[in-house]
């Protein structure tokens, strides 16, 4: 997930002329462990997957926000997974959370 996003991004910031000095997406998932030891049939499956992108850059928060908004549209397995599970979405600019 986090190396498609981070593919997709960075294609969308070449195409936007938005400039990056670094790029880091985390990727982390909650599930019900639970099913490691099969208590309660509990389903293997992510209850939610959080996707946190950090950018540094000098171009504008508006920019970014629209890069980021894209790449959440064109990414085949933000695709994928949306329709399985909960996804949370943070992106961090330049040390600064802002809403997607």
């Amino acid at each position: 997930m986090g190396f498609c996003e981070n593919v997709i991004f960075a294609r969308n910031a070449s195409i936007a002329n938005l400039s990056i000095d670094s790029l880091e997406t985390t990727v982390t998932g909650t599930w019900d462990r639970r099913v490691l030891f099969d208590i309660d049939g509990v389903a293997p499956s992510f209850k939610t997957i959080t996707v946190e992108t950090r950018i540094t850059t000098k171009d504008s928060v508006q920019k970014v926000v629209e890069v980021a908004n894209q790449t959440h549209r064109r990414c085949p397995v933000h695709a994928t997974l949306s329709r399985a599970t909960v996804m949370i979405f943070r992106l961090i600019v330049n040390g600064q959370i802002f809403p997607l």
